[in-house]
């Protein structure tokens, strides 16, 4: 484990880290980042890095952090390297299966690591690096903490195309998972002044259903739909096909064999990621970069060629971009699904309206609108839809094109299509929900996200 310390200090050396005048160090009651580095890297941690809570580049992660434990002044972010040839592989199942059970290291080192900070006297909380998640905030920001953003702050790495952190040394293989301690740190790590993502863009070639883009980001809806067929709203999806079928045979039209048996397996061993392709294929990364860069076309065709050239079933909703994309390649089996989105909080509604967004429905509509809601929840928000791209600010921001006041129950039912077109229009008349603006830019806005079909 000391070798990989002094290995990942020379990868980090362009790192600033953030020390203490002469005069607070005299003064300093916390534990030495050398000693915190040193556990976590001895309890099975790949690399560590130590940021504190103050820190304002954190943002909203601040306010996570301390709701889930008040005393937090220091984040540990870690994370545990994946094996890249499991990951590379065109059995998803394989691939999988790497994720869960690194996922599961990540929480048994993060306990052990707790456990010997408790035998020095330092107070601490795990969190879940992914699943159990708070599913009553479906299908909003159901994640208790945001380990990206940490890991950034932490040195780790820096966020992909993909979307992935991208760590200096393991690259896009590996995963993560964050520590609160109640104490401060005498060194706290920064942000890497370098980018390892090498720009090749082999995660936006082998994505099945065109989700990624270097200049709109990522197609939240498209890549949920497909890859999390087995997660979340896919499996709402399934469920709803048994409601809904008359008999067996009505709803094996709907949802065939293959899909049933992956349920049961999602269900008994755990969620089946269906591509996570952009991971597959990156080279970032002292790790690979080099084997990548020495036989560029070896890399394409025996790692990203196969991948695109799979034959399986791709998941997309209907009349989407997705749709669209994942129809060019005649490898793959197109799934017209329901696509849903029922946020049961205007807090859900507000952080899901990213997942929500179609970049298709949203072609040649550039406004901002300014919500506002009352009565059983208050809340402000700027939504700016742009060139294809969403943005959701808090508060009211700029210039307004549409601005929508509505009580919150009124436009929950409105957003989960319980009411019809003329109840929609009489809680409009009725003043339930007030519309500054065209009423046509209301319907305009409405049609940028996905619902019930």
């Amino acid at each position: 484990m000391k070798s990989q310390s002094k290995q990942h200090k020379k990868v980090s050396s362009s790192q600033k880290m953030s020390q203490p005048s002469t005069k607070k160090l005299s003064m300093f009651k916390g534990v030495s980042s050398d000693m915190l580095r040193t556990i976590c890297l001895e309890e099975g941690a790949d690399d560590a890095g130590f940021v504190e809570i103050e820190r304002k580049e954190l943002g909203s992660v601040k306010e996570e952090a301390l709701e889930l434990y008040y005393k937090t002044k220091t984040i540990i972010s870690f994370c545990v390297r994946t094996n890249p040839e499991n990951i590379q592989s065109p059995s998803r199942s394989l691939a999988s299966e790497e994720f869960h059970k690194t996922y599961a290291d990540l929480s048994i080192i993060a306990r052990k690591i707790v456990k010997r900070l408790n035998k020095v006297g330092i107070r601490a909380v795990a969190c879940h690096p992914v699943f159990p998640m708070d599913m009553n905030r479906w299908a909003g920001k159901i994640w208790e903490i945001s380990h990206k953003p940490i890991a950034e702050q932490a040195g780790l790495g820096t966020t992909g195309i993909n979307r992935m952190i991208l760590h200096p040394k393991f690259g896009t293989f590996m995963l993560l998972d964050s520590i609160l301690i109640d104490t401060d740190v005498d060194k706290y790590d920064r942000p890497l002044d370098y980018d390892p993502c090498i720009g090749c863009q082999l995660c936006v070639a082998s994505c099945p259903v065109g989700a990624l883009d270097v200049r709109k980001g990522v197609d939240f809806n498209a890549c949920m739909t497909h890859n999390y067929r087995d997660f979340m709203g896919g499996f709402e999806d399934w469920i709803e096909n048994i409601v809904d079928a008359k008999d067996s045979k009505e709803f094996r039209k709907k949802s065939s064999d293959g899909e049933n048996v992956s349920k049961w397996q999602s269900l008994s061993y755990g969620p089946q990621y269906k591509a996570a392709y952009c991971i597959s294929v990156c080279p970032a990364g002292e790790d690979l970069v080099g084997v990548y860069k020495s036989d560029r076309k070896g890399w394409v065709e025996n790692i990203l060629k196969p991948l695109s050239n799979k034959k399986e079933p791709i998941y997309v909703g209907n009349g989407t971009y997705a749709e669209e994309y994942a129809r060019r390649n005649p490898n793959k089996e197109v799934k017209v699904i329901r696509n849903i989105f029922r946020p049961n909080s205007i807090n859900s509604f507000l952080t899901g309206v990213r997942v929500a967004f179609e970049q298709k429905h949203a072609r040649g509509v550039n406004m901002t609108v300014h919500f506002e809601s009352h009565g059983k929840e208050t809340a402000q928000a700027t939504i700016i839809i742009a060139e294809c791209t969403i943005d959701v600010k808090e508060g009211h921001v700029g210039t307004t094109d549409l601005g929508i006041i509505a009580d919150s129950e009124t436009w929950l039912k409105i957003v989960n299509k319980e009411t019809s077109s003329s109840d929609d229009m009489h809680a409009i008349t009725s003043g339930k929900v007030k519309v500054q603006g065209d009423l046509k830019l209301l319907k305009q806005f409405q049609e940028c996200f996905i619902g019930q079909e």
